[in-house]
C-alpha cells in the first residue's frame, strides 16, 4: 500500500515538472559558429516571446569533464537575462573547455523562469554543433585538400564556402560537399583557412581557422646544356650544368629525333652535375638530335626544363668544277650565338688542319680543289672534314662528326709528244692526274712490244725505247691503270703520236 502511494507521488511530481516545462517556450538555436579571431564557439538562438522567461541555460556535450557522465549534456553557463541571444563559450566547467579545433562541440539551450520561488525550465532546444575542419597540402598536386564535418542543426539546403587569408579573408570555393581542394597561383609558406556554412536563415556558421604549411617548389638556379659535341671517341658528349635544389628528385635527359618523330628518355644517374660531361653512347653522330634536361620532383612532375641543345651534323658532297661542298645544321641554342664556324680538313688520313672559317650566318662552305690538282703533289682523293662552332661568349666549342668523301680520279691525257720541241712541256707523254693511287703507264709499239713502263705520274715517256734510243715517228699505244681512293679500278687505252 505504501509502495503504491510512493509511485503515485513521484508520478504526480513528474507531471507537475513537465507541465511547468511545457509552459515555457523552447529556444531555437539559429547558429553555432567559431569566432575566427578568438577561436571560441559562439552559440546564437532565438525565442518568440523572450519576455515570458527570465534567462537561459547553455548546455554543452561534455566528453572529457570531471564529475559528469561522458557524452551527456551539462550546464556550462547560466544567462540571467532574457534579452541575450548569443553566448561565447569561454567556460571551463567540469575542468574542460570547448576544443573546436579537435572535435565537434554540441550545444543545446533551455529557457528558465523563476516562479513562486521555484525555477521552471523549458525542454532542451534543437541540437547544433560546430564545424570541424582539417586540411593538408598535396605537394604533388600543388593543392590544398580539405575535409570538414557537416553542419548539424536540423537544417537542410546549406552551402559551404572556403575562406582564406584571415582576418581579411577571401572567399574561394562554394560547395555542397564536405570534401574539397583548391590551388593558388601564388606561393605562400603558410595559409589559414576556415569553412563558412551559409544557413537558410541567412546566418553564417564558421569552422575554426586552421593553418596549413605548403612546400615551395624550388627549381634549380641553373639547368643548362652548354655544349653538345663529338668527342675524340666519335661519340656525342654533352656538357651539363645543373645546380642542386631540394625539390629535384632526379634528372631526365630528353633526346628528340625530329626527322623520325621519336623522343627517348635517358636517366642521368649522378649526384654532381657541375660541368658534368655525359656521353650519349646510344646516339648516332650522323643524326641531328635536340636535347633537353628535365628536373623531376618526388611526385614525378617536371619542375624545370633546360635550354634545348643540338649537335652539328656535317654533310659533304661533290660539287661542280672540282669542288667539295660542305653543309651543316647550325647551332641554334647558344644564348649569345655563334661567333664563327671553323672548317678542318684531313686529306688521305693526314692530321686535321684548319683550312678556313665562315661567318656565323653561314652553314655551308665550298672548297675549290683546283690548286691541289695543279700542284705536283698527288693525292689519293679521300677528304674528311669537321666543323667546329665557336660560341660568341667564348669558352665553348662544339664539333661535328667527321664527314668524308672519296673523290673520283681526275686524269688529263695528251695525244702527242715531241722530244725536240722548243716547249719542254711537250717533251714527254705524261698524263696530268690527281686523286688516284696504284698508277701505272705502259707504252706499246704497233707490234705489241712493251717499250716503256712507269708507276710514277711525275715520270712520263720521252719517246725512247728500253735501250734509250729515240723511237721512229709513229702512233703508239698507251695503257693506263689506277685506283680511286675507294679502291675502284680504272683502265684507259688509247693512242699517242710521236713527232719531231
Amino acid at each position: 500500500m505504501m509502495k503504491n502511494l510512493f509511485f503515485i507521488l513521484v508520478l504526480s511530481l513528474t507531471s507537475i515538472c513537465q507541465l511547468g516545462a511545457q509552459t515555457l517556450e523552447v529556444p531555437e538555436i539559429t547558429s553555432v559558429s567559431v569566432d575566427t579571431i578568438s577561436g571560441k564557439p559562439v552559440v546564437k538562438w532565438k525565442l518568440q516571446h523572450p519576455e515570458l522567461v527570465d534567462g537561459y541555460i547553455v548546455k554543452r556535450l561534455i566528453v572529457d569533464g570531471n564529475g559528469v557522465i561522458s557524452g551527456t549534456y551539462n550546464n556550462v553557463e547560466v544567462i540571467e537575462s532574457n534579452s541575450v541571444f548569443s553566448y561565447t563559450d569561454n567556460s571551463n566547467a567540469y575542468g574542460t573547455s570547448a576544443k573546436p579545433y579537435e572535435r565537434k562541440e554540441f550545444y543545446r539551450i533551455s529557457s528558465y523562469k523563476i516562479q513562486n520561488g521555484q525555477t521552471i525550465y523549458s525542454l532542451m532546444s534543437n541540437e547544433a554543433s560546430t564545424i570541424l575542419l582539417s586540411g593538408s597540402f598535396d605537394n604533388c598536386e600543388n593543392s590544398f585538400n580539405f575535409n570538414f564535418s557537416s553542419y548539424d542543426a536540423g537544417t537542410e539546403s546549406v552551402t559551404y564556402c572556403l575562406h582564406s587569408g584571415f582576418p581579411k579573408s577571401s572567399k574561394y570555393v562554394v560547395t555542397k560537399d564536405t570534401i574539397c581542394s583548391f590551388s593558388f597561383d601564388d606561393f605562400q609558406l603558410v595559409r589559414n583557412f576556415a569553412v563558412e556554412c551559409i544557413l537558410p536563415n541567412g546566418e553564417s556558421a564558421y569552422s575554426p581557422v586552421i593553418e596549413i604549411k605548403s612546400e615551395e617548389v624550388i627549381a634549380p638556379d641553373k639547368i643548362e646544356i652548354s655544349c653538345v659535341t663529338v668527342n675524340s671517341d666519335n661519340a656525342l658528349e654533352l656538357v651539363i650544368d645543373v645546380t642542386q635544389s631540394k625539390s629535384t628528385k632526379h634528372l631526365l635527359l630528353l633526346r628528340s629525333n625530329h626527322s623520325a618523330f621519336v623522343t627517348d628518355t635517358i636517366p642521368l644517374n649522378s649526384t654532381e652535375f657541375n660541368n658534368y660531361h655525359f656521353v650519349d653512347e646510344t646516339a648516332y653522330v650522323s643524326i641531328v638530335y635536340e636535347y633537353t634536361i628535365a628536373a623531376i620532383n618526388e611526385c614525378g612532375k617536371v619542375i624545370a626544363f633546360s635550354n634545348p641543345a643540338n649537335n652539328i651534323v656535317l654533310q659533304v658532297s661533290v660539287g661542280t668544277e672540282n669542288t667539295n661542298v660542305l653543309d651543316w645544321n647550325p647551332i641554334a641554342y647558344w644564348q649569345n650565338g655563334v661567333e664563327n664556324y671553323k672548317i678542318f680538313r684531313s686529306v688521305d688520313g693526314s692530321d686535321l688542319e684548319e683550312v678556313n672559317s665562315v661567318n656565323f650566318r653561314y652553314s655551308e662552305y665550298t672548297e675549290s680543289l683546283s690548286n691541289m690538282i695543279a700542284n705536283s703533289d698527288i693525292y689519293e682523293g679521300r677528304f674528311c672534314y669537321q666543323i667546329s662552332a665557336v660560341a660568341a661568349s667564348g669558352g665553348v666549342e662544339a664539333r661535328s662528326q667527321f664527314s668524308c668523301i672519296d673523290r673520283e680520279p681526275v686524269v688529263y691525257i695528251p695525244n702527242a709528244l715531241n722530244p725536240k720541241s722548243t716547249n719542254s712541256e711537250n717533251w714527254e707523254f705524261k698524263p696530268k692526274a690527281d686523286f688516284l693511287k696504284d698508277y701505272k703507264l705502259v707504252i706499246y709499239d704497233k707490234r705489241g712490244e712493251n717499250i716503256f713502263e712507269s708507276a710514277e705520274l711525275s715520270k712520263g715517256w720521252d719517246g725512247t725505247n728500253r735501250k734509250g734510243k729515240l723511237c721512229p715517228m709513229d702512233t703508239y699505244i698507251y695503257q693506263i691503270s689506277y685506283k680511286s681512293s675507294a679502291n675502284k679500278i680504272y683502265k684507259k687505252n688509247g693512242y699517242v703520236n710521236l713527232v719531231y
